[in-house]
Order: C-alpha cells, then sequence, then structure tokens
C-alpha cells in the first residue's frame, strides 16, 4: 500500500464511520488499551508521542499520564476526531495535548526528545523499509530513560505489509535498548523497551 494509497484508505475509513474498528465499544479493544497502559513502567511522562492516534481513544489515556502529548494521523479526518474528542470529553487536557497530520516515518517530529513512543496498529500497513525507517526514527527521538511501546494485531488481514512478528523482531535486539516486557497473545503482541534496564521495583528501590 503506498503512501497515497494509505492516505485514500485511511481518511474514506473515518469520513464514513467515526469508529471504523469499534476501539470504543468493543471489550478487546478495551482491554488491550487498559493492558498497554498498565505495562507503561512509568507513573508520569513528560512527554509522549503517538503516531496514528485514529480517533484518540489511547491519545486520551496518554494524556492522563503525560505532560504532553503529541499525537499525528496521515488522516485529516482522524485528526479532527481526536480533537473533537480531547476538546469535549477532556476540556483539562485539551492544552496539553497537540494533534496534527503527518504521515509517519516520512514526517517524523523534527527536534524532539520524547520519553514515551507508543507505535500502536500502525506498522503492518508499512513496507519493511518503513518500518526500518519507523524504528531508527523512534530509537533517535526517544530519551536516555525513555519508554518504546509496540502493540500490533497478529491476524492475517488483506492490507498488512509485514508479519506483526516480524516488525517487533526489527525493533528487539536494537543495541543500547533492553525489552523490559513483552505480553504475547493469538490475537495481539506488547512490547516494551527502553535504554534503561531498570525493573520498575529497582525504580522505586525495592531491590537494588
Amino acid at each position: 500500500m503506498t503512501i497515497t494509497n494509505r492516505h485514500t484508505h485511511f481518511q474514506q475509513l473515518y469520513t464514513q464511520d467515526a469508529d471504523p474498528w469499534k476501539v470504543r465499544q468493543r471489550w478487546y479493544e478495551q482491554r488491550k488499551r487498559s493492558l498497554l497502559m498498565a505495562c507503561l513502567p512509568l507513573q508520569r511522562y513528560r512527554r509522549a508521542f503517538e503516531p496514528a492516534c485514529g480517533n484518540g481513544e489511547l491519545t486520551a489515556a496518554l494524556a492522563h499520564r503525560a505532560e504532553y502529548v503529541l499525537a499525528t494521523d496521515l488522516s485529516p479526518e482522524a485528526v479532527r476526531l481526536t480533537q473533537q474528542r480531547i476538546h469535549k470529553e477532556h476540556p483539562s487536557d485539551a492544552s496539553r495535548v497537540t494533534v496534527r497530520q503527518q504521515i509517519v516515518p516520512q514526517d517524523w517530529p523534527e527536534d524532539s526528545t520524547f520519553d514515551l513512543i507508543v507505535i500502536s496498529e500502525m506498522a503492518y500497513y508499512l513496507p519493511e523499509h518503513e518500518v526500518v525507517n519507523l524504528r531508527d526514527r523512534c530509537m533517535a527521538s526517544l530519551a536516555d530513560n525513555g519508554t518504546l511501546v509496540l502493540c500490533h494485531w497478529r491476524w492475517p488481514f488483506a492490507d498488512r505489509q509485514m508479519d506483526s512478528a516480524d516488525i517487533h523482531a526489527r525493533f528487539d535486539g536494537t543495541p543500547g535498548m533492553h525489552r523490559l516486557m513483552q505480553h504475547s497473545e493469538a490475537d495481539f503482541l506488547l512490547d516494551i523497551w527502553s535504554p534503561n534496564p531498570s525493573s520498575i521495583a529497582q525504580l522505586e528501590g525495592l531491590v537494588p
């Protein structure tokens, strides 16, 4: 799927249905989102980046844990929906959330460092060379003690460009990065890495 095709595809999806994957309604999506948030090793983050934000469900959750969130999507309609979601349902968070139309990994935020980057349900739309580019850009933008999250659906579907396990394998073993956890189910794969190998208990001084 080319960039142009991806843009057209997702713009049509979100124009026809504000929640095409029913991420607000389905228990599967609610549970997965809660698992992702519960697995984040830090209680609070300074700057979070979420590309492919969709209609803003995960964005809203991240805004409760981060002082600032940058959310992007290639679809102008998805951007509008996320902005609407934050301003109407979470007005107290609106000043701390920026939503932009950007095509990732090409349109990466310039001169920005994030201590949380969440790649959720988007990398399988990319060809392998763009996945490698995505990985390299994540590594370049991640703070020294930052958290990198990947979460992806595992079942086949028509627009998939790469297997989710293969995508996560491209990130695993990156020099200077340590996998803090992996949650694997039949339906999805969740991985978290950081330059800091310390466990949560170590970070809180419970163990050496």
